[in-house]
């Protein structure tokens, strides 16, 4: 039987198609409480770590965050730093207006940057942002962008998920979680052609009922090198998960520190 019809009596009723939200709209609602054991502690050390090892500076004066949702880790960030933040989503960014989060955000595309009054020392992103670009046009659009923002010397630092990350722990898995009186269903497909991961989140909850699909692409370390090279970016070091300044086979994710040409 069609998931969309049921026969009454020589009739078929039509079921409503379950509502498509795009990324991080009904998200947005519980994403803090999805991510309350995210040690962003350690991912804001390992930032200042990379901004020491870059600048030989410790606190940098200006900042600007990629793809900054809830504006969480700013909260580990050092009080005399200037943050600035760049989401296209509003509803994430209405979260951290909510709670007061120092700094600045702005709705806008990563692939269009705003217009800034001055220049960062220090641009980062965290939690797999560039993993949501599928072609490299547009990742190449976005480490040019932060090469024109970067001071010299500035410090450019970043994660992403790699293929063993998205085979290990996504790979045609099923997750059920509830988050108050909403429900959420994370089903996850995995392309090994594309190297695409579609997670697709179904939210059950008083306020909304639907479906959101997000896409992944992870990309052979090569990439993510000539990439940065050929935006006039200079790699000083790729670590792993966080905690090493190594490249490991089997890391989840790979850091990133680099400085502009």
């Amino acid at each position: 039987m069609d998931r969309n019809t049921r026969d009454q009596e020589n009739k078929s009723r039509i079921i409503s198609p379950i509502p498509k939200k795009r990324p991080y709209t009904a998200f947005a609602g519980i994403y803090d409480k999805v991510m309350k054991q995210a040690p962003y502690l350690d991912w804001a050390e390992m930032i200042l770590e990379a901004y020491r090892i870059g600048t030989e500076k410790n606190i940098p004066k200006r900042a600007l965050d990629l793809g900054c949702g809830t504006c969480k880790i700013w909260k580990f960030l050092p009080d005399k730093t200037d943050l600035l933040g760049i989401d296209n989503s509003s509803e994430m960014l209405q979260i951290a207006d909510s709670q007061q989060i120092r700094g600045t955000r702005h709705l806008a595309e990563l692939t269009s940057f705003p217009p800034f009054p001055a220049k960062f020392d220090l641009v980062f992103s965290v939690h797999d942002t560039l993993n949501y670009f599928l072609n490299e046009e547009e990742l190449f659009r976005i480490f040019s962008q932060v090469s024109e923002v970067l001071e010299s010397p500035g410090v450019f630092f970043f994660d992403v998920s790699t293929l063993e990350n998205f085979k290990k722990n996504f790979q045609n898995k099923t997750i059920k979680e509830n988050h108050g009186k909403t429900k959420l269903l994370w089903r996850n497909e995995f392309d090994p052609k594309n190297a695409i991961l579609k997670t697709s989140l179904e939210f059950n909850g008083p306020d909304f009922s639907g479906v959101e699909e997000h896409f992944h692409k992870a990309y052979p370390l090569e990439t993510w090198k000539r990439l940065l090279e050929n935006s006039k970016m200079e790699i000083l070091g790729i670590g792993s998960d966080y905690d090493s300044w190594e490249v490991r086979p089997k890391a989840n994710y790979w850091n990133f520190i680099c400085r502009k040409k």
